[in-house]
C-alpha cells in the first residue's frame, strides 16, 4: 500500500510489501554497515538483533519502553525477510487476505507480557539455530527454519502490537525517521528534505 491509498481495506500482501520495500529503502541507505555484510553475516546478525530484543523485553521498565523495543523487533522482521527473500505478504496470504491495518491480525496471541516474551523467544531461537545448523552445514533445511522463524516473529510481534493498542506501522515510521536523522547525509538521502 502506499502513503496515498486510503482505501478501508486493503491487500494485506501488497501493504506488507511496501513495508518491506521500506525496509529495503532505509536499510540501503543508512545501514550498508549490515548490508555489505556476506549473507550467512547477515542473517547472524539479525538473529542477535532477536536476542537482544528478548533481554530488552525483559528489562522494560513501562509501557512506553516495551513499545520501542517491539517497534525494533518489527523492524528487524522486515529487514530479515529482506534478507532471506522472503515475502510476509504472500506467506500470509491465505490466512490475511485484506486488512485495514495491521491491527486486524486474525492470530491468537499470548496471554500477557511473559507469555508474549516467551513465544517470541522461542521463534528467536529457531533463527539462532538455523545459524548454528547453516555454520555447521547440517542435514538441516536452514532456509526454511530460518524463514519459519522469522515469519512467527512478524506474526507474534504484530500480534501483540494489536493487543496493546500500539499503532505498530507509524511507530515503525517515527523511529525510521529517528534513526535517519541521526545521519549526517539524512537531509541528501530522504527524499523531500
Amino acid at each position: 500500500m502506499t502513503h496515498s491509498e486510503t482505501a478501508a481495506s486493503f491487500s494485506a500482501e501488497s501493504f506488507i510489501y511496501g513495508l518491506q520495500l521500506e525496509q529495503l529503502r532505509h536499510d540501503e541507505s543508512f545501514h550498508k554497515d549490515v548490508v555489505i555484510l556476506p549473507l550467512a553475516e547477515r542473517v547472524k546478525h539479525m538473529a542477535l538483533h532477536n536476542g537482544k530484543y528478548i533481554a530488552y523485553f525483559f528489562e522494560a521498565a513501562d509501557d512506553e519502553r516495551f513499545a520501542a523495543v517491539l517497534t525494533d523487533a518489527f523492524i528487524i522482521t522486515l529487514a530479515t525477510a529482506n534478507t532471506l527473500n522472503q515475502d510476509l505478504g504472500k506467506a500470509l496470504a491465505d490466512d490475511w487476505a485484506t486488512i485495514s491495518g495491521l491491527a486486524d491480525v486474525p492470530y491468537a496471541q499470548p496471554a500477557g507480557r511473559d507469555q508474549f516474551i516467551k513465544a517470541y523467544a522461542i521463534a528467536a531461537g529457531l533463527l539462532s539455530k538455523a545459524c548454528e545448523s547453516w555454520d555447521h552445514l547440517e542435514m538441516a533445511s536452514f532456509n526454511s527454519m530460518m524463514r519459519e522463524s522469522n515469519l512467527s516473529l512478524f506474526k507474534i510481534v504484530v500480534g501483540y502490537a494489536a493487543v496493546t493498542k500500539l499503532d505498530i506501522v507509524a511507530s515503525y515510521r517515527r523511529r525510521l525517521s529517528f534513526i535517519e536523522q541521526r545521519s549526517i547525509f539524512h537531509r541528501s538521502l530522504v527524499k523531500g528534505v
